[in-house]
Order: C-alpha cells, then sequence, then structure tokens
C-alpha cells in the first residue's frame, strides 16, 4: 500500500470528496488482498473493505495521520466479525471447514506484516517440501485432494478405503502441514483454495 501524504488526510477531514477518492484508489486493492488472506473470499473481502471506506467517508472528522495502520486494523477487525458470523451460519461444519475457521480467526491477531510471503520465491518449494514430509499413505491422499480436485467419496473408492478414513488422513496433513509451514500456512490455505472444499 503507498503512503498516503498527510495533507489528504487533512483535506478528507474537511469533506474533500477528490481527495477521498485518492485514497480509495490507493489502498483499495491492498486492502481487498489483506481481506482475501484472511476470509479466502473475495466477493465478501471487497464487500468488507467498501464498508470501511463507508466507515471512513462517514466518520471523515476523526480520521488521523497515519492511515495505514488504521485501515488495516479496520478490515482486520471485520474480517473476525464475517467470520465469527459465519461460524454460526455454518452448522456442522466439516472438520476442515472448522480447522480453517479457526486459523483465520488466529490470523487476524497476528500482528505480522499480512501479504509479506505473497512474493516469496521460496514459498512454493516450501509448500512442496512440507507435503514430501508428510506420511506416504496421508500424502497420497493429501494429494488427490488438494491437487487433483477429488472429493473424499472419490478418494475412498480408488483407495477402497472409508470417507471417515479420508477425512481423518486429510486432518494429519492439515495438521502436520501447519507445523512445518508456520506462518506461511494460513497463505497456503488462501492459495490453494481450501476454503472452496
Amino acid at each position: 500500500m503507498l503512503e498516503i501524504r498527510e495533507d489528504i488526510v487533512a483535506r478528507i477531514n474537511e469533506g474533500d470528496i477528490k481527495a477521498f477518492e485518492s485514497l480509495y484508489s490507493t489502498c483499495y486493492v491492498y486492502l481487498c488482498a489483506v481481506a482475501t488472506k484472511y476470509i479466502f473470499n473475495s466477493e465478501a473481502s471487497r464487500e468488507i473493505v467498501n464498508d470501511v471506506f463507508i466507515n471512513v467517508w462517514n466518520n471523515r472528522s476523526t480520521l488521523t495521520y497515519p492511515v495505514q495502520a488504521y485501515l488495516i486494523r479496520s478490515v482486520q477487525n471485520r474480517c473476525l466479525n464475517h467470520l465469527r458470523q459465519k461460524r454460526i451460519q455454518m452448522v456442522p461444519m466439516s472438520d476442515v471447514q472448522e480447522h480453517l475457521l479457526t486459523i483465520q480467526e488466529q490470523q487476524i491477531g497476528k500482528e505480522s506484516h499480512p501479504l509479506a510471503y505473497l512474493e516469496n520465491k521460496e514459498f512454493e518449494e516450501r509448500i512442496y517440501n512440507a507435503i514430501d514430509q508428510l506420511p506416504l499413505k496421508c500424502r497420497t491422499i493429501f494429494i488427490e485432494y488438494l491437487y487433483h480436485n477429488k472429493t473424499y467419496e472419490e478418494i475412498a473408492q480408488a483407495h477402497q478405503i472409508s470417507t471417515s478414513t479420508v477425512r481423518v488422513q486429510i486432518k494429519i496433513g492439515l495438521t502436520k502441514l501447519r507445523v512445518l509451514l508456520g506462518d506461511l500456512y494460513p497463505l497456503f490455505l488462501l492459495l490453494c483454495d481450501f476454503s472452496e472444499k
């Protein structure tokens, strides 16, 4: 996110719509990326960011410089509210959904730079190395679920096992990857679209 000049904030305080549009155009894409990292839903992320900007405009006289940290924290808070609402609505949840929501909520509470690893060239290699460390049976099932987009049922039929066994192996894989990937784990979940499964 580009630096927002102090005079832009002062003009917004006075109700300058052009200054507000400048703030919006400068920060919108970055804040959407931050929100998407937390809630894994681009449409809901855009709504959250737009809500943050509506709130900024409605309370423009109280906006203070610098604004970047305030905007990011506002997005994080709304993402947390979104996840809590989702948790209430999604009953019962699958193990993967429950696991993912918990991780998302925990990640929002961290102060680390939200997009620090997006351009890390080693990121993909770290994922492959981590998956390669999973036990053979777990790794096989996990790869089919993750990279070949197979359902629990399809994997169960292919290996002549129960869907509950597949579910357990996926959960084992996620738990081990959480340890192996550390701070990269939430970004791994985002990039691999676990929320869509």
